[in-house]
């Protein structure tokens, strides 16, 4: 088994702005193709949402399925619920749904993830 890390820099440190989309990757998303991103999330000073997770209040993996609807770099962005949070993200895996699905159990089992293990594209 193996799963290509679409991520270019998995183990960057990404600081995200609220209400702004920042880019994790630069390799462009294919418009119609389901993807799965996961991201070690580290929130401190409040609150966000996450529109494909929900709300935050502390420093955990996030983990989500999206369809790409443009063709552009994957991003990731919050909206502020409470507090004035920082909120950066580390540990980047993102690869194709069908690969995620085909991979799940060894993906989800892992329980700490630094993306430079993984082939990357």
């Amino acid at each position: 088994m193996m799963v290509t890390n679409l991520c270019t820099s998995p183990s960057s440190t990404i600081a995200l702005k609220a209400g702004k989309w920042v880019d994790i990757t630069n390799i462009p998303n294919k418009p119609g193709t389901k993807y799965y991103v996961s991201a070690y999330t580290n929130v401190t000073g409040g609150t966000i949402s996450m529109r494909w997770y929900g709300d935050l209040t502390a420093s955990q993996r996030v983990s989500y399925a999206l369809t790409a609807s443009v063709a552009g770099p994957m991003s990731m962005n919050y909206s502020v619920k409470s507090g004035n949070p920082t909120v950066t993200v580390t540990n980047i895996l993102i690869c194709t749904w069908d690969e995620y699905q085909a991979n799940k159990t060894l993906l989800d089992g892992i329980g700490y993830f630094t993306g430079d293990t993984m082939p990357q594209a």
